[in-house]
């Protein structure tokens, strides 16, 4: 029996610990500084954290204002038993194909929980708009994914976006009480960086990547 996940209420506006400027760097520091951290550990986000974090998200570009975007949040022991869950759904979804499980790949389903202690799924229930295709609907959750990871930078945590064959699998949708069709876009892991896991700002290279266009001469 699938059980809908519950709404998470929001932190309370008389200045949560997250909404506090704690030194505040700039949205170039926090953006540059933003890395994927394959294992997070504990503290997880607190739940004024994690608020200040969704609503972050929740402020990414909306054509039409549809706010299609929609969070679900794995922590505690709900996370712990939603690995069996995956394993679980991998099998059926393989089975539906008619192919066996790779033993491997369910056990490693099973254990993918325990890479951070909080994880939310960012999804992508489209809104009927003859103005505004699916495929912006998705973009739009894709920023809000975006945002949450660099919210969750500003604030001090580490974060991992991951996607994979999860992603796709039906049977993992409606355990999370989305519909089949919607689109999951990001698992994002949610946690603390250690000394040994932490990694230096982004120095990324333009290189071969940018060019100006101009009119052609006639």
């Amino acid at each position: 029996m699938v059980s809908t996940p519950e709404p998470l209420t929001a932190a309370s506006p008389q200045a949560p610990p997250g909404a506090e400027l704690r030194d505040q760097p700039s949205a170039l520091d926090v953006i540059r500084s933003r890395r994927s951290i394959s294992r997070l550990g504990p503290p997880a986000p607190s739940p004024a954290d994690l608020a200040t974090m969704l609503e972050a998200a929740a402020c990414a570009p909306d054509h039409g204002s549809l706010r299609p975007w929609r969070f679900v949040i794995l922590d505690g022991e709900a996370k712990d038993r939603f690995g069996p869950v995956l394993a679980d759904a991998t099998v059926r979804w393989e089975r539906d194909g008619g192919r066996e499980p790779d033993p491997r790949k369910v056990d490693k389903d099973r254990t993918k929980m325990d890479r951070a202690p909080l994880v939310v799924v960012v999804a992508c229930e489209e809104q009927p708009n003859p103005k505004v295709p699916r495929h912006e609907q998705v973009a739009a959750a894709v920023a809000a994914a975006q945002n949450l990871c660099l919210a969750a930078t500003a604030l001090g945590y580490g974060s991992m976006w991951r996607t994979g064959p999860n992603a796709e699998n039906p049977h993992v949708k409606v355990s999370l009480g989305l519909r089949p069709d919607d689109k999951i876009v990001a698992f994002v892991y949610l946690g603390t960086v250690s000394d040994e896991q932490a990694k230096p700002a982004n120095a990324p290279s333009l290189d071969g990547l940018v060019r100006r266009w101009f009119p052609p001469e006639r």
